[in-house]
């Protein structure tokens, strides 16, 4: 596929991974609401025909804990809004998060959720960085000691960063005319 393919394939592509995350969201609430009803995703499925519906629970370990999804899920796709309003996609860290934090220790899973979402987005999934599998989620908390209390110049720096145009407020979308 040539450059200027690939540049006319991109907003399809980004808006297929914007509805996918939509879905899992959708998918994480459902599942919220009846979380403590069952021991295991597995479980959950088969108990609530409302559940049998979402595709990405049938691709996560059907062992897993309702809670334990969740927090793997919002995990793996809470970098996403930022990530595909970048200018250019950081495709590897897309599709790594969600591997690291949903499917580690599940590569039949990994894959089959890979090809669901290759049917939309083509790239997806590819050119990972190799990465040490760990049931632990990419983005756990760490503990950390208390930040010092800004000195008075930090907190004017930081009222002024505060007041500096969003690096997305024209992108993708055209300039606003000038009041020229």
């Amino acid at each position: 596929m040539t450059k200027q393919e690939t540049a006319m394939q991109d907003p399809y592509e980004r808006r297929a991974l914007l509805l996918h995350l939509g879905d899992v969201l959708e998918t994480v609430f459902c599942l919220s609401q009846c979380a403590d009803d069952y021991a295991s995703i597995g479980d959950a499925v088969k108990g609530n025909d409302a559940l049998a519906g979402f595709t990405l629970l049938g691709f996560v370990d059907d062992k897993m804990t309702p809670r334990d999804f969740i927090r793997r899920a919002t995990g793996a796709f809470f970098v996403w809004p930022k990530g595909l309003l970048d200018e250019t996609l950081n495709r590897p860290m897309l599709a790594n998060t969600v591997k690291h934090d949903l499917f580690a220790d599940n590569a039949p899973g990994w894959d089959a959720y890979v090809t669901e979402r290759r049917n939309d987005v083509p790239w997806f999934g590819e050119d990972l960085p190799d990465t040490a599998v760990s049931a632990a989620p990419a983005h756990e908390a760490e503990p950390s000691a208390p930040a010092p209390a800004p000195t008075p110049a930090e907190k004017r720096g930081a009222k002024a960063a505060s007041r500096k145009p969003s690096r997305y407020a024209t992108w993708p979308w055209p300039d606003k005319p000038s009041d020229a």
